[in-house]
């Protein structure tokens, strides 16, 4: 145990924890679970939501908050489903669609970093901005008749594997090492830790926030053209019903709310496990409404969890002084 509390934080222990507990559940509960087939449509089904909570977990590292994700995935998914019901290819409306999510990205940093209106007021704004830009764009309507050649980003196989899986993990992995490896990734925690000391110290802070918020807006796009693909409709709203399940997934994954510590691998985790109660379920034939319940209810308990373990560290501290 003592070597286990010297490698892993308590959080990750609790979170590993929570990860087998509710894994056994599944298998438990219905025989299907650990079936080939529902695996692979566990993992297709997370893929969009754990592509836009890794986005939003490089913004919240910062200590910041992006309430726009959702809409600017629904803005996103508006565009290139526009651009190719009006016959531009897929590879032009997928540069469009990406256009649109850096414009999106750059209006947030501007607010932020610039104009400094706090996160939370400023992507409130912004998320109601984005939606009207798609219900205006879209006439409130659902976008149809997407053309088949667009269909392989969402439902298509390698070896046998989603190809969504295969972007989701490879994502996951780039944003690991850039966190982890590079200089902007130092800059990104500097930043979550102590705004005016990574000023003080040298970090371009706005440079730094307008990556940070840029990328998260072209996660959003990606999540959003998977989506697409994958149901072969466009609609505003698309993305809305994701953002506090992400928020979730982010916080649970060991991300602090106040900025500074956090990474992708608890993000990915947290995701599966929210994806493997709504899978269980499904399977056991239980109502979306509790799903709901449960997703609300493990939020409530981690950030209160996350709350006593920031409060022991604290008396630890006082403690030494």
């Amino acid at each position: 145990m003592e070597k286990l509390r010297k490698r892993f934080t308590l959080h990750e222990m609790v979170l590993a924890g929570a990860f087998l507990l509710i894994f056994l559940i599944g298998a438990c509960s219905n025989e299907n679970f650990l079936s080939i087939r529902n695996i692979l449509s566990l993992f297709q089904q997370m893929s969009e939501m754990g592509i836009m909570a890794m986005g939003l977990t490089i913004v919240i590292i910062t200590g910041g908050m992006d309430l726009s994700a959702g809409t600017t995935m629904g803005l996103c998914a508006v565009t290139s489903g526009l651009c190719l019901t009006k016959g531009l290819g897929v590879v032009p409306s997928l540069i469009i669609s990406l256009g649109v999510a850096v414009l999106c990205g750059a209006m947030n940093a501007v607010l932020v970093a610039i104009i400094r209106i706090p996160p939370m007021i400023a992507t409130l704004g912004t998320q109601m901005f984005f939606l009207g830009a798609a219900l205006v764009l879209s006439k409130g309507n659902s976008i149809s008749g997407i053309p088949e050649s667009f269909y392989f980003l969402g439902q298509a196989k390698i070896f046998g594997m989603p190809l969504q899986m295969l972007l989701l993990f490879g994502l996951a992995i780039f944003l690991m090492i850039m966190l982890r490896n590079t200089v902007t990734g130092q800059h990104i925690y500097a930043i979550g830790n102590n705004m005016k000391a990574a000023l003080f110290s040298g970090i371009r802070t706005k440079h730094v926030l307008f990556y940070s918020y840029i990328m998260c807006s072209v996660m959003c796009c990606i999540a959003g053209n998977i989506q697409v693909s994958r149901v072969a409709t466009a609609r505003a709203d698309m993305g809305s019903a994701f953002l506090m399940t992400c928020i979730s997934a982010v916080v649970l994954g060991g991300t602090s709310i106040n900025g500074g510590n956090g990474g992708i691998v608890g993000t990915v985790v947290g995701i599966m496990i929210f994806a493997m109660i709504g899978n269980i379920m499904n399977l056991v034939g239980i109502s979306s409404f509790w799903q709901q319940l449960a997703t609300g209810s493990i939020l409530v308990l981690v950030v209160v969890f996350n709350r006593m373990i920031e409060m022991q560290k604290y008396k630890v501290k006082s403690r030494k002084v």
